[in-house]
Parts: structure tokens; C-alpha cells; sequence
């Protein structure tokens, strides 16, 4: 008996809460058979009430007079706006024969409803146990998780209401029974939905991914196979513990690593392998990026990278210009005005002791050249050609003498530091150095040289007109040392993934030689963050659920293993120029000579007038 063709009653009386897709008429072709009042109530009261469990959402019915949901049915549904629907679409498919239902479900969907097979399905169908078991062996319906079947049953009335087992490991035991319903109270939703990705039941799955170190070490046994392990790694096999699937890691299938976009939107390596379904996971130190959600979907991040520039480490300075390191420009600077100033007041000082013949000074004192003589003498930490007699002398004298001692003291044992560490050219670390230099920068690929076109910093939009690509990192690497331009600093520079973690790893084992000195440095301005994640097939349903897990382990500390604060390799020196800061005592010492020096001249001058006027009295 044709149960299913009772339907449309039901849907007559609230149709206006469904959207119906059908090649002919709104309602089903009936049989020539009355339908039974107490069917048409308990289907009405089932659909109505699961209707209570997603409020906000269409009801979408698929049907057609022929229940054969195939003839024109891609003509419909492109006639059909899927922006009409609200996000949480309920498809409700009428196919009394399920067998019929493969057009819709394998064929049909894909370009109208991207996420049609995670949809929340309900199938109500007269199929028999064997005919719905072999709908659930086709193609990618076994991996649908939110599907509900309905049979009706005659004698006695009543529901069967079955679901789906996904990721089941036997081909005969796919199809559930959740409960035959007679009216009761209704089911529970997570009792019509059950979470089915709770246990995957050692679904095997395949995870494509290659060596890339540090992040993923691949290492051959001896027997053939690979030993893999790194955090990339750890992380799908904390994911195949939780979820009960079984992994197997296999490389890119043409043996290109990321791969390339080829210029009919295919891509080679583990992106091809993910386009093309022939990988479950992919994980491979990935950036979550826009350009990658055209092939394929990706998980949330479980860490975090940055892509920065690499380039190659400038060759040492010159012993000579040790002389001058110690202290920086300002440093200097100020100890050369310093002893300017301190030529001029000295002198001055040593004059008042010739002036009116009463306050004596050594003749020798009287000339401006032998005063600043001494002061240098002074300053080079030599003993005093000379002792002046007055005492504003001496005392300038004396605090001089020992503020240059404080700073020769200083930069004695600076200079001993830059003489005996090796002296390095500050390497280039901004992007606006880069385009100054006029270099080039080169990647694999040309999804770098996008982000770097988008790039919200003009100088990196700059950097992306002189772009090279290359076949590899290994290659890139090897041009950058090997760059034969005469400037002093090489013209041509490399892209790369710029977290430490990378780049200290490469750098120290490829790049370091024995002495310990890199011929290679990161930056240290990057051009971005980016996210780390899994990668997967377009549209599988575990994405959600691989997400939660994902979120436990960072939240449980994951990232933050071995995270530093900077991207980029650390080349300079260990020694520090003195500043003004580190030298303040001798400067302070120098303005108490300046002070006390003038104070004491002008007491001894006051003392000079006082002693004049007395004289002069008494000699009348």
C-alpha cells in the first residue's frame, strides 16, 4: 500500500510553513486508496511537534508527483534561491522508494546547498530494511550524521523511526533503530539527532603530510615504513584517540609538498589530495588562509605563525671601528662639548688669577694653549704637567680629573668587549630597508605573493611587484646565500613561514657553520599572523566536532609549547654601548668642577677686592 502518498493531507494543512521544491505540483499524486484519519494525526503531530525543536527554521520538502526526485530535478533547484532559506534549513525528502532519493543526495545538492549532506535530514520512506541499508552504502550518504527515516506502519499504527550509523565498520549494520513511536511523548531532539561523532568506531582515515621539521619529523624504519612525530602529528592522533579513528599517514601522492594551483584550479600535492578526496586530513604546518577555502575546509587554529622575510647575514665590521663602539654617537657627542666647555672655563679660571696682580698663578697658567693641554692630559688619564697654586684651580681641576677617570674606566672596559667579540653589520629587519636595498623576494607559489598584494603595509604591497617564484624552500634558501651582488648587503631575499620554530631550526642545521656563526637571519618586522590548522575535503561532516577538540587543546596549552615572543633569528651582538645614562656619575662630577670652580674664583676674587680696598686705606 502506498502509505507515502497520504502525506500531502498533512502538509495541506499548514503548508505555509514549508518551503516545497517540486518539478510539478505542491502536494503528492494520491493513490486511489482513503488515507487512514489516524495516520494523517500521528504524522501531523510527530512533524508538528519536531518542528518545536528548531524554531526559526525552514522546513524544506522534496517531492515529486513521480516520488522519483531525478527527472529535472537540477533545473528546479537552480530555479530555486537557496538565500530564501534561513541558515538552519530542516530537509524533509517524501520517497517511498529511498533507492530514488540517490539523484537528490549524491548529484542534485552540491550546487545549491554547499552543506547539504551535514543538513539535519528526514526521510520518510516504505523501503524495506535492505533497500535502506544499501541507500546508506553509497558514496558519501554513509557519512552523513543528521538523518532521520520514517516508516510508517499500519498494524498496529504506529512510527519506526530509524537513523543512520556512520563510520560504521560493517557494511550490514548501518541503519539504527531508534524507537517505534504510537503517540507518546515525543522523543527528545538529541534522541531524533544523536551525536554520531562521539565514537567513529576506528574509521580508518587517511592523513597526508610530508617532513617538514620541526613542526613534522618523518624518519624511515628500516623495515620501510616511517616513525612521525612532531606537534603537527600530535595533534590528529590526540584527535583519533578522543574520536575512536584509526590513522594512516601517507604522503603527498605526486610528491610535491603544498603543492601548486594549476591553471585549470587543480591543485598538485596534499591540497590536490584534499581536493580530490584522496586524503581524509591534511596537516602540514597549514595557514589558515582565504584563498585555501575555494578546495578545501579547515579547522580552527591550534597555533599561530608568522611570515616575515629571511635574508642573508651581512659579514663583520672592521676591528678599527671598534675604537669608536664603546659609546654611542651621542655619547661622544656630548663628551666632545664637554671638553670644549671645559677648555674655555679653565682657561677663564686661570686668568683670574693674573687679574690686578694680587692673585698670583704660576706664569706657565697664563697661556690659553698649556691650560687646555693640561685638561687633555686629563682626559687621557696622564699625571698633571703642572699644580696651579690658587685653589679654584685645583679644585676644577681635581673633580675633571676624576670624571674622566669614571669615563675612561668605561671605556676601556667597553672596548676590550668589542675587541674580543666578533663585530656584526645590523642585518635588515624592516620592510621599508628591503625596498630601499631595491631586492627582490620570492616564494613557492603565488599564494604569498596575494597576501603580500593585500598587505596593509605599502612597503610589503611594494615588495610584491619584485616577486620570484621558486620550486622549493630549499631552493630559495640556496639562491638567498648564494646571491653573487657586490653591495654590501644581498639583493635577493626569500619568503618564508617565519616562525622561529622554522626558521632557528633550518638556520642552526642547514645554515650554521662549525664556529656557530648563521648565514642566514629572519626579520624581525613580519607581514602577518596567520593560524595553523587541519586541513580537509570540502563539506565533511566531523569539521565541527574535530573544532571542539581542537579548542580543548589549545586551551589546555598546546600553542604556548616553545612559543617566543618574536619571529626572527637573533644576530646581534651581546655587547651594549654605553649611553648618556650609563655614564651620568662622571658628567655629574664635571658640573660640580664647573660649579665649584666658579664659586671658589668668585670668593677668591671677593677676597681679592676686599684685601685691595684695605690696602689702599692703610697706604693713606
Amino acid at each position: 500500500m502506498q502509505v507515502l502518498s497520504y502525506i500531502s493531507f498533512i502538509f495541506r494543512a499548514f503548508w505555509a510553513k514549508f518551503l516545497f521544491v517540486s518539478t510539478a505540483s505542491v502536494t503528492l499524486a494520491l493513490s486511489s486508496s482513503t488515507p487512514p484519519k489516524q495516520l494523517q494525526d500521528l504524522l501531523g503531530t510527530f512533524l508538528q511537534q519536531m518542528q518545536n525543536y528548531f524554531p526559526g527554521c525552514t522546513m524544506v520538502v522534496f517531492h515529486e508527483p513521480s516520488i522519483t526526485l531525478t527527472d529535472d530535478l537540477q533545473e528546479v533547484l537552480t530555479q530555486t534561491d537557496i538565500n530564501s532559506i534561513t541558515r538552519c534549513p530542516l530537509y524533509i525528502t517524501l520517497a517511498p522508494n529511498i533507492t530514488a532519493a540517490l539523484g537528490l543526495f549524491l548529484i542534485a545538492n552540491k550546487d545549491w546547498d554547499k552543506y547539504f549532506m551535514s543538513r539535519k535530514h528526514v526521510i520518510l520512506t516504505q523501503s524495506s530494511a535492505g533497500d535502506i541499508e544499501s541507500f546508506f552504502q553509497e558514496g558519501e550518504i554513509n557519512l552523513m550524521t543528521n538523518v532521520l527515516l520514517i516508516r510508517p506502519l499500519l498494524k498496529p499504527l504506529a512510527l519506526r523511526l530509524l537513523t543512520n550509523v556512520p563510520y560504521s565498520p560493517s557494511r550490514s549494520d548501518r541503519v539504527k533503530s531508534l524507537k517505534t513511536w504510537r503517540g507518546e511523548s515525543m522523543p527528545r531532539k538529541d534522541e531524533l539527532f544523536p551525536d554520531k561523532l562521539v565514537d567513529l568506531h576506528g574509521h580508518p582515515m587517511r592523513v597526508v603530510t610530508f617532513h617538514f621539521p620541526p613542526r613534522i619529523f618523518m624518519e624511515e624504519d628500516s623495515d620501510g615504513s616511517y616513525n612521525l612525530y612532531g606537534v603537527d602529528i600530535e595533534v590528529v592522533r590526540s584527535l583519533s584517540r578522543a574520536l575512536n579513528f584509526t590513522v594512516s599517514f601517507v604522503q603527498p601522492s605526486d610528491g610535491e609538498m603544498w603543492g601548486w594551483e594549476q591553471g585549470n584550479g587543480t591543485w598538485t600535492g596534499l591540497m590536490g589530495d584534499l581536493q580530490h578526496r584522496r586524503a581524509d586530513i591534511g596537516v602540514a604546518d597549514l595557514y589558515i588562509m582565504e584563498p585555501y577555502f575555494a578546495i578545501i575546509d579547515m579547522s580552527v587554529a591550534y597555533d599561530i605563525e608568522y611570515l616575515c622575510f629571511v635574508n642573508p647575514v651581512p659579514g663583520p665590521l672592521p676591528q678599527w671601528m671598534a675604537l669608536g663602539l664603546p659609546f654611542l654617537v651621542e655619547t661622544w657627542a656630548a663628551i666632545f662639548c664637554t671638553v670644549l666647555a671645559g677648555m674655555l672655563v679653565f682657561t677663564l679660571l686661570a686668568q683670574l688669577g693674573f687679574l690686578g696682580g694680587h692673585l698670583r698663578e704660576a706664569p706657565w697658567f697664563q697661556s690659553g694653549s698649556n691650560t687646555c693641554l693640561l685638561l687633555v692630559a686629563c682626559v687621557m688619564n696622564t699625571s698633571w704637567t703642572r699644580v696651579p697654586t690658587t685653589s679654584h684651580l685645583r679644585i676644577f681641576l681635581a673633580l675633571w680629573s676624576l670624571a674622566f677617570v669614571i669615563l675612561a674606566v668605561a671605556y676601556k672596559g667597553s672596548l676590550v668587549s668589542y675587541l674580543t667579540v666578533t663585530l656584526e653589520q645590523p642585518p635588515i629587519d624592516t620592510h621599508k630597508q628591503l625596498l630601499e636595498r631595491g631586492v627582490s623576494v620570492g616564494s613557492i607559489g603565488d599564494t604569498l605573493k596575494r597576501i603580500m598584494e593585500k598587505n596593509a603595509d605599502q612597503y610589503v604591497r611594494k615588495l610584491a611587484q619584485g616577486y620570484e617564484q621558486v620550486q622549493s624552500t630549499s631552493e630559495g634558501l640556496r639562491r638567498t646565500v648564494e646571491d653573487p651582488s657586490p653591495l654590501p648587503l644581498p639583493r635577493r631575499q626569500l619568503l618564508l613561514p617565519g616562525k622561529p620554530r622554522f626558521l632557528d631550526y633550518t638556520i642552526a642545521v642547514d645554515y650554521t657553520n662549525g664556529r656557530g656563526r648563521a648565514s642566514l637571519h629572519a626579520m624581525k618586522e613580519y607581514i602577518a599572523p596567520f593560524g595553523i590548522g587541519l586541513a580537509y575535503p570540502k563539506y565533511v561532516p566531523f569539521i565541527a566536532k574535530f573544532d571542539g577538540l581542537i579548542r580543548r587543546l589549545t586551551e589546555a596549552g598546546l600553542a604556548a609549547n616553545g612559543r617566543q615572543e618574536s619571529p626572527g633569528s637573533d644576530t646581534e651582538s651581546g655587547v651594549t654601548p654605553l649611553t648618556l645614562d650609563n655614564l651620568q656619575g662622571g658628567f655629574i662630577l664635571l658640573a660640580l668642577g664647573y660649579g665649584l670652580g666658579l664659586l671658589s674664583a668668585m670668593v677668591e676674587g671677593l677676597l681679592a677686592l676686599a684685601t685691595r680696598a684695605s690696602e689702599t686705606s692703610a697706604g693713606r
